[in-house]
């Protein structure tokens, strides 16, 4: 019987020649004899594929790799035109959108690590501006294929780093047309959306690991900024890599273009002028996406590769990271590769203005490929990875990604949202915004704690600056997303989501002509998105308004809707509108509760006549169940298998059904353990306290504000106000005293520094600094949360008293470690001594700042009478120097709004951080009786001066609920002001 051939063989065979007709095709092989061709190494590489590919039957025989090797060469060669690679990347999309490639298959993981490497890395000869965009554009379409087809599982962490990193450089570079950057922002939407969908199905690493890991992903954000913009700068040596040496006969000189990418890789000046010779009839090679970004690549690196990665040049200098981030790689980013003076001088084209690009190591290929038969080759790509036939035998296998790389991307995309980075434009921080909008649509990311640290941090701090830019769509955009975290995550964001309130609502009274009218009303319709969440108004009011050091959130936006109900020239407007709506949204959820309770008091009685069997009961009830998990469940697992609507047969879930039953049931599984078993807030007595309890809460609240305000005045008569109410113990006990003042964060600073530093308060003292926690923090740094939390006199007696109650405990905390006390409050003092020189302006400007020579001179012998670890001593300069200790409410703008947000996140992290979720209908008594009075009299305004039908008709049925509720509850004063008010509008009533 002859074997049929399988037809996946006919297809390479047909790309095979497709490829190779047009490299002929080209002038550089149109004089080439039969021997010329067997000698180039990409013709002979396609040749010999075609030899193996008539010796076999089914495509399966023979590893991914081999039939990938001749296609993904051509895509490296910096020695191909564009359409040439243009046709190679057609090629190998098609080998993926056909599923050529087994996902089972051994060698699988390292063909796709050799593609992700290959397009990523693509270099051609630049020919106009519009044909190099198409091979861009096929750049973009394979990487999309690569990372959404079920063979994408297979790639690693460093590679979808890659991927993400090239399409984003496409995406910021604002030389290439709109069209272009277009397409890679919707690639890169459904690449986000994939990666957070398959989310659930990740496990976070032990952190030890997760630390090592995320060295070697740092994505890079794009410095754009007009000034570096084509600055040339020269890169210091790196040693050379060992290269092949090659026949002067063959060489092919490589012309380079630069040009500054979105990632803020400069102009890399070109070799000597005296190799440009042999250079001058070829075009330019572009090379959209060669800097990754990446430290290191990958696992598989050989024991030779790894002498080299420390020094593997990271060329984004111009990141989106935080400033101090920026600072601890700049170092890093010294050395640079030596092979740059190998490479010729750069020739413009108009591909350079088209498309950035560096090359890296570009001969290591080449020099290998003309000594060698191609397939016989390792390539060393320029992150330092080897890439062989026969890795994965002899090393570690590859591992498939997982967290790491999706917390990489969203650190990245947090911090293209950062409005202070000079680097981050408008584009920038707009398509972050997006893309964030993307996966927190796609994931649930509270269930990541890694994620979730980011979100609390750096994405809560970024949205709440944006709130204050004039750009209307990031304003939008912001808005959004807060609403997107707030929705799903509120539990975890307490203490944001108050600040975040209290934005919206200074927005909407602010007095600012400059301020357009349409950010009010955004305000508002985001305040109306919050309202409409089931429990959402149940939840301020419990969380915030009951308690004691809270802003009575739900009080103060009630009030604040209903005077904003009322327009101020008589005409109605939409902001008007929506305070009015609103407000009817605390109406039309608790109506809806009270006509729920009525029913079900119905179907109890009509129950208990009817007197069912329990059998009947019971069966009643594990149908219904059942009836609502099968949607939910059903729900989850499409939102898996198909994270992209277009791409069903493409989800990337390599491992589906088993994986996906595991995770979801694992994660369910935590997810009831943990609503079963909620945190109770220690003010509480119970996790749904009574109505009476609350109201005790508050009058406690009132007083506390009370004494609050005296203490700020005079610290004695706030706290002989506070025992005469009861709420501190007479005589007085200095433990209750320090928690209060360590709790309360509406205190003065200045009055708690001179209140617990006073001589007669000794014992007081004692207490307050033994609030603190100092077990196993450098003296530093227990310094800084001790000084951050009262301001520090300027009497020297007064800071010596101060000192040594803290290096007492801190020495008690911490098992001594120096020789003495003494020792311990020099070097205390010291501290607050540099801190003062490193950033106090007065000293500067009279004073050059101390360097850590002087300051280890300052402390020589102080220990007793040796000296202390200089490795400690440089590590608390260089924190005191980079961070300042802040002295609270004696700094202004952006100090301060840092100090701000690091006790909001440390007020988070302690059990004042509790956020109860209640359920629905809870408290709607105390809430309605809030309520009641601002939404009639807005209501009664808004029916008597609109003239369209709509608006008078919700303010009727506002009218009907206000009174339906009034009578389930037996309101009858509610109920008789109401009537009251509707007669005003009829003859009935001469008032």
């Amino acid at each position: 019987i002859v074997k049929m051939v399988d037809k996946n063989i006919y297809i390479v065979q047909g790309e095979i020649n497709a490829v190779v007709g047009a490299i002929k095709r080209n002038a550089r092989w149109s004089t080439h004899t039969h021997l010329d061709e067997e000698r180039d190494p990409l013709l002979h590489s396609f040749s010999h594929l075609k030899e193996v590919l008539n010796n076999i039957t089914e495509l399966s025989e023979i590893e991914p790799n081999v039939f990938l090797r001749p296609f993904l060469e051509v895509i490296r060669s910096e020695d191909t035109t564009g359409p040439i690679t243009g046709l190679a990347l057609t090629s190998v999309n098609k080998f993926l959108s056909y599923a050529l490639i087994d996902p089972s298959h051994e060698g699988t993981a390292e063909g796709m690590e050799n593609m992700a490497d290959a397009v990523t890395h693509a270099r051609f000869v630049g020919t106009d501006h519009a044909s190099d965009e198409v091979v861009l554009m096929k750049i973009l379409q394979v990487l999309r294929t690569l990372l959404l087809t079920p063979v994408g599982a297979h790639l690693t962490n460093e590679s979808v780093c890659e991927i993400m990193q090239s399409c984003f450089r496409i995406c910021f570079e604002m030389r290439l047309s709109e069209l272009l950057r277009k397409s890679a922002e919707h690639t890169l939407v459904d690449m986000v959306q994939l990666l957070f969908t398959r989310l659930p199905q990740f496990k976070e690493e032990p952190k030890s690991y997760m630390g090592t890991n995320m060295k070697k992903l740092k994505m890079r954000a794009g410095g754009m900024s007009e000034s570096s913009k084509w600055k040339k700068q020269k890169r210091s040596p790196r040693p050379p890599r060992h290269v092949t040496k090659v026949s002067s006969g063959t060489e092919q000189p490589a012309a380079s273009a630069s040009s500054t990418p979105a990632s803020g890789v400069a102009f890399i000046d070109g070799p000597p002028p005296s190799s440009s010779g042999s250079s001058e009839n070829v075009s330019s090679a572009v090379s959209p996406t060669t800097d990754s970004g990446m430290e290191l690549s990958s696992q598989t690196t050989s024991k030779e590769d790894l002498t080299d990665l420390d020094q593997v040049a990271s060329l984004g200098l111009n990141t989106g990271m935080p400033s101090n981030e920026v600072k601890g790689t700049e170092n890093q980013n010294q050395p640079e590769l030596q092979n740059e003076s190998l490479k010729e001088e750069k020739i413009q084209s108009a591909s350079v203005e088209s498309i950035p690009e560096v090359l890296e190591e570009c001969t290591s290929v080449a020099e290998h490929s003309d000594s060698a038969s191609v397939h016989d080759m390792d390539y060393v790509n320029p992150r330092g990875v080897r890439f062989t036939q026969s890795s994965q035998k002899e090393g570690a296998a590859l591992v498939p990604y997982g967290l790491p790389c999706i917390r990489e991307l969203f650190r990245f995309l947090i911090s293209l949202t950062n409005p202070h980075d000079r680097h981050n434009s408008e584009v920038m921080i707009h398509m972050g915004l997006q893309l964030l909008t993307v996966a927190l649509e796609s994931a649930p990311i509270a269930n990541c704690q890694s994620l979730l640290g980011l979100v609390k941090e750096e994405l809560c701090r970024h949205l709440f600056q944006l709130l204050s830019v004039e750009r209307l769509n990031l304003y939008a955009t912001s808005l959004r997303v807060c609403f997107l975290l707030f929705e799903s995550m509120r539990e975890h964001l307490k203490f944001q989501l108050e600040m975040y309130i209290k934005k919206l609502m200074e927005i909407i009274t602010v007095e600012n002509p400059k301020m357009p009218y349409e950010m009010k009303e955004m305000a508002l319709e985001a305040i109306v998105q919050l309202w409409r969440i089931p429990g959402f108004v149940t939840e301020l009011y419990i969380n915030y308004d009951c308690d004691y050091y809270c802003a009575n959130l739900f009080e103060e936006l009630t009030k604040l809707l209903s005077k904003n109900a009322f327009p101020v020239s008589g005409q109605l407007y939409t902001v008007h509108l929506l305070s009015l709506e609103a407000l009817l949204t605390v109406i039309d959820s608790t109506e809806a509760h009270c006509q729920a309770k009525v029913l079900s008091n119905i179907h109890q009685q009509e129950k208990e006549v009817v007197k069912s069997s329990p059998e009947t009961m019971n069966s009643t009830k594990e149908t219904s169940n059942n009836n609502e998990r099968v949607p939910v469940e059903g729900k989850f697992s499409s939102a898996v298998s198909e994270p992209n609507g277009a791409w069903p047969s493409t989800s990337g879930c390599l491992r589906t059904e088993q994986m996906k039953e595991g995770s979801m049931e694992s994660e369910r599984g935590s997810e009831a353990a943990e609503k079963s078993n909620p945190r109770k807030p220690i003010r509480f007595s119970c996790i749904l306290p009574s109505p009476q309890e609350l109201m005790q809460i508050k009058n406690k609240k009132k007083l506390l504000i009370t004494g609050t305000e005296q203490f700020n005045q005079k610290p004695k008569k706030g706290i002989q106000f506070l025992q005469e109410k009861n709420l501190l113990a007479t005589p007085i006990d200095n433990n209750e005293v320090a928690r209060w003042l360590r709790e309360n964060p509406r205190l003065d600073k200045k009055m708690i520094g001179e209140f617990v530093s006073d001589r007669s308060n000794i014992d007081l003292l004692a207490s307050f600094v033994g609030t603190f926690s100092f077990q196993g923090l450098r003296l530093d740094e227990a310094l800084r949360l001790y000084l951050e939390a009262f301001r520090l006199p300027g009497e020297a007696p007064v800071i010596q008293r101060l000192l040594e109650a803290f290096t007492e405990h801190w020495r008690k905390s911490n098992g001594s470690p120096f020789a003495n006390s003494d020792a311990c409050f020099a070097l205390a003092y010291a501290v607050i001594m540099l801190n003062t020189d490193q950033h106090n302006h007065n000293v500067r400007k009279q004073n050059v700042p101390m360097t850590l020579e002087e300051f280890q001179k300052n402390l020589k012998g102080v220990n007793g009478g040796k000296d202390f670890e200089q490795d400690i001593l440089e590590d608390m300069y260089h924190a005191i120097k980079n961070d300042e200790i802040v002295m609270p409410e004696e700094q202004t703008g952006l100090v301060k709004e840092n100090y701000i947000w690091n006790v909001l996140l440390h007020r988070g992290a302690t059990d004042e951080g509790v956020f109860l979720h209640v359920p629905p209908g809870s408290y709607d008594h105390d809430l309605f009786t809030m309520t009641w009075g601002p939404t009639i009299a807005a209501l009664s305004y808004v029916f008597d001066k609109s003239l369209e039908e709509t608006i008078i008709q919700k303010a009727i049925s506002g009218f009907r609920k206000c009174a339906m509720i009034s009578a389930h509850y037996g309101l009858s004063d509610v109920f008789d002001n109401l009537i009251i008010s509707l007669c005003k509008f009829t003859a009935l009533s001469s008032e």
